[in-house]
């Protein structure tokens, strides 16, 4: 950039100083051309007159010496006979060659005709400056002017010495101009340079360019502003992406693993009842007693397969329906109450003792149906794998959104290791135990299913004391008491909206 712009100043500069060189001595050659024919026309004037020319021309010579004019030669001759009259300095008889083929005749003021030619070199190598022949206006005298380049001419072109100053000051301080102006401007675009070169090759390069505060540094902040917003556009975008596949990732595990686990879940019961089946007809004499036996356990498996079909059937309503499940005010106090009388009358429980603690102020917002479901699978579950003699519901305590409920038994519980899994479908703690109590293992993501669609949260836990417990929260009516609740402080999982 700097040699580019001392390049442009001092080619200016050039023209400028060849555009004054130039005019100057087109001025000087035409001045000293009409002074030399203003002093022939003075010595045709003469011979009209029929006065002497000799003193004349002696005065011109003596007057032009250390002039631009010394050294000119002024020759006289008989246009007719071609005889030497007279001159002023050493005649010449010679003529520079375009006077006979390029240099016409032209008639001046007097009447008389002239050649006129400037910067010439005559046929002996001798440079002139100025060189003519001129042709009085009667026709009788021919004179031939000569004057070479002399030192006088030379300096006269030359002398001005405050121009060349000017041109030389201008050149030194444009010279200086630019290298300022380029060395700022040079900054931005090394800087710019930098960091496009450290973009390229690194793609967790963050650009930090201290940039002047101009035009260009402001452009080049907005650049790199740009590329800052792109850069974390692409983080996010590829962040997203990775995101995406792994939830894509995720969803067809789980989807292989459903499938695997209900393949594996229905070879079971249907690999019974055709073993069952093909016994009962490939053996006719078999006892009644028998008979009667492999029908049973034959019925039992296909209970146990309408029960799982049941249950995926709830799973996938709960999962592809849950804008269309209908949410109401619900009386949970009185529902919890009308549940549990009939669960103790239908023996479900069988040994174990059911008990709830609930205010009778308790107004949740859910499905009914749903909630119903709910208590029934923790009832079966506690039922089938507690190993205790109590279960029961309790208020833990509430927010201003939500209750927190607790549903616990006081059986053996399960091993650390199994409580982060209890709610995935079809994982049993007791693969063996579990078939034989009749458990489709989709009872517990039916319950976590219910309650996220109702707006909820469930974990679980190992109760002190023993047994498990499962915290759950369901959002409270809107019309709700808002009376406060006493309930134990302890154990309360993280998370959940703050005790009574």
């Amino acid at each position: 950039m700097f040699l580019m712009a001392c390049f442009c100043i001092w080619l200016v500069l050039g023209l400028v100083a060849y555009l004054e060189y130039q005019n100057k001595r087109q001025y000087l050659t035409t001045l000293i051309t009409n002074r030399v024919s203003f002093a022939v026309g003075n010595i045709f004037m003469n011979h009209d007159k029929g006065r002497s020319i000799k003193p004349f021309l002696d005065f011109m010579e003596e007057s032009l010496v250390n002039t631009e004019f010394e050294g000119m030669c002024i020759s006289l001759y008989d246009a007719r006979t071609g005889k030497f009259i007279d001159s002023m300095g050493a005649p010449r008889n010679m003529l520079p060659t375009q006077f006979e083929n390029e240099v016409e005749f032209e008639t001046l003021y007097d009447g008389s005709k002239a050649q006129r030619i400037n910067n010439v070199t005559l046929p002996n190598g001798e440079k002139m400056f100025f060189c003519g022949r001129r042709i009085s206006a009667d026709g009788e005298l021919i004179s031939l002017t000569y004057l070479p380049e002399n030192p006088h001419i030379t300096n006269s072109i030359n002398s001005d010495l405050a121009f060349w100053l000017i041109i030389i000051g201008a050149a030194v301080g444009g010279t200086i101009l630019a290298y300022v102006i380029t060395s700022h401007q040079a900054k931005n675009v090394i800087l710019l340079h930098d960091f496009a070169r450290r973009a390229a090759e690194d793609r967790d390069f963050i650009p930090m360019g201290d940039f002047p505060s101009d035009e260009i540094g402001d452009i080049s902040r907005q650049i790199v502003a740009i590329y800052n917003a792109r850069m974390q556009a692409n983080v996010r975008r590829e962040r997203e992406h990775v995101i995406a596949l792994k939830a894509t990732e995720e969803k067809n595990r789980t989807k292989r693993m459903l499938t695997d686990n209900i393949s594996h879940e229905l070879k079971t019961p249907i690999g019974i009842i055709r073993s069952y089946i093909d016994m009962l007809l490939n053996q006719h004499d078999m006892p009644e007693q028998d008979r009667i036996h492999f029908l049973q356990k034959a019925q039992q498996n296909v209970e146990r397969l309408v029960s799982m079909l049941n249950d995926l059937s709830t799973m996938t309503r709960l999962e592809e329906s849950k804008s269309s499940i209908q949410m109401k005010e619900i009386d949970f106090h009185q529902m919890v109450f009308t549940f549990i009388e009939e669960t103790l009358a239908s023996g479900i429980t069988k040994n174990m003792d059911i008990r709830y603690n609930l205010p009778v102020d308790c107004r949740i917002t859910g499905n009914e149906g749903l909630l119903n479901s709910v208590l029934s699978n923790l009832v079966k579950n506690s039922v089938a794998y507690s190993q205790g003699t109590q279960m029961g519901i309790e208020l833990l305590g509430r927010s201003q959104s939500y209750y927190t409920f607790a549903f616990y038994d006081n059986g053996v519980g399960v091993g650390e290791e199994h409580l982060s899994r209890l709610f995935d479908r079809f994982y049993r703690v007791d693969a063996g135990r579990s078939r034989k109590a009749g458990g489709t293992g989709l009872g517990l993501p039916i319950v976590k299913s219910a309650i996220n669609t109702m707006g909820g949260s469930i974990s679980v836990r190992n109760r002190r004391g023993g047994g498990l417990e499962f915290i759950f929260t369901l959002p409270r009516a809107k019309d709700g008491e808002a009376t406060e609740v006493s309930a134990p402080k302890t154990d309360a999982p993280d998370g959940q909206p703050e005790q009574a």
